[in-house]
């Protein structure tokens, strides 16, 4: 074969092969179109946790923590307290509706609740606030009770020392709660040396053993009456100091707000001369007997 006639053998092949590749194009621009592919729907938005600008405590906190108007009302409680004292020891008569004798010829005494009362917790209640934990916690108020951590409420201390110049006995009902702590197995009631110690450390003793009654202590229960009975058998309760109805007399969560305004009316005598409240905004039972949800006790008039 000459050249000539290879020559015409490639340019024949290259022409079979040109064919054949627009045939193949063709039939692939015939095709339709792929569907476009389908785009994944946008995550759901995930909501944001409630964060501590959220929680309702927040405010009462801070209040507790930052308003000068808060300490005067603390010193204001107390300072008040000190105007009564000479005629509360002078005149006769019980702070205890269960003393009903009066308690003539016996010793005076002076009750008092612990906490938000004489000892603030409120960085106790900013820890649960940044932790997120909305529920009482059990275990972290444990844990800081064991601190002896808290700090006096305003006035207190220089009450107290008065009180013991004029040698009235100062005693300490408080429903801090006894609860095994793993940490002392063998103390069944680590609560009451922890109160002891951050009452003495403050200032606020000494504090004796028997002058600090804890919830389930003796098998005491929360309602605080069978504890000023303990205290009425040897002594006259001169005056009583709390930032709860219940520090004052007994109280159930069956008496509504209405109720309970009947209630401390009857007993308008012993408001203006032997109960001092102490203001407390951030929990206690004024607030527990509200119901759900809480905007309808809102008054608006």
């Amino acid at each position: 074969m000459n050249m000539r006639s290879i020559r015409v053998l490639l340019l024949a092949a290259s022409a079979v092969a040109l064919s054949a590749c627009s045939v193949n194009i063709a039939a692939r621009n015939d095709k339709p179109a792929p569907p476009p592919l389908a785009l994944a729907s946008p995550p759901a938005p995930v909501a944001a946790r409630p964060g501590p600008e959220d929680d309702p405590r927040l405010l009462a906190t801070l209040y507790m923590q930052q308003a000068e108007e808060l300490r005067r009302l603390s010193k204001q409680a107390y300072a008040l307290a000190a105007l009564r004292l000479p005629s509360a020891l002078k005149q006769p008569g019980s702070s205890a509706l269960e003393q009903t004798d009066g308690g003539k010829g016996k010793p005076p005494a002076a009750i008092f609740d612990v906490d938000e009362t004489v000892l603030d917790n409120s960085p106790y209640q900013a820890r649960a606030i940044l932790s997120g934990t909305r529920a009482f916690d059990p275990a972290q108020w444990d844990q800081w009770v064991a601190e002896r951590a808290a700090t006096p409420m305003p006035g207190a201390v220089d009450f107290v020392k008065e009180l013991r110049r004029s040698k009235v006995r100062v005693v300490y009902i408080t429903n801090r709660e006894c609860r095994p702590r793993d940490t002392v197995p063998h103390d069944p009631c680590p609560q009451h040396a922890d109160t002891l110690a951050n009452l003495n450390a403050v200032g606020l003793g000494p504090v004796a053993p028997e002058d600090l009654l804890l919830k389930g202590q003796n098998g005491w229960p929360a309602e605080k009456a069978p504890r000023r009975l303990e205290v009425i058998r040897t002594h006259r309760i001169i005056l009583s100091f709390g930032d709860q109805f219940s520090d004052m007399m007994s109280v159930t969560r069956k008496e509504d707000s209405a109720a309970r305004a009947r209630i401390a009316a009857a007993h308008e005598d012993l408001w203006n001369s032997r109960w001092i409240i102490i203001p407390n905004p951030t929990y206690g039972q004024w607030a527990d007997i509200l119901p759900e949800p809480l905007s309808r006790s809102l008054r608006t008039r």
